[in-house]
């Protein structure tokens, strides 16, 4: 696996957290939310498709559809032309 210089390896399997250390972590993360006066949640790409929402830019992604969609359809009006 080739890794980029400032974004690590692609394709690593997802860690999978045990029943216990998950709820320590979300007591903590209720703890820390609760008690905030502020909050920001900053998230990147990739962090929905594990929970099923597909992405924007994968192979299947729904920018890459819709782009091949539209070059098919631009290719079609042209040939009508």
């Amino acid at each position: 696996r080739r890794g980029h210089p400032r974004k690590g390896v692609c394709g690593l399997p997802e860690k999978q957290d045990t029943e216990r250390q998950l709820q320590l972590s979300l007591r903590t993360l209720f703890d820390l939310v609760s008690s905030a006066e502020h909050l920001v949640v900053l998230t990147g790409a990739g962090i929905s498709t594990a929970a099923g929402i597909p992405d924007f830019r994968g192979p299947d992604g729904i920018w890459t559809t819709q782009n091949a969609l539209e070059r098919a359809a631009a290719g079609k009006s042209k040939a009508g032309a």
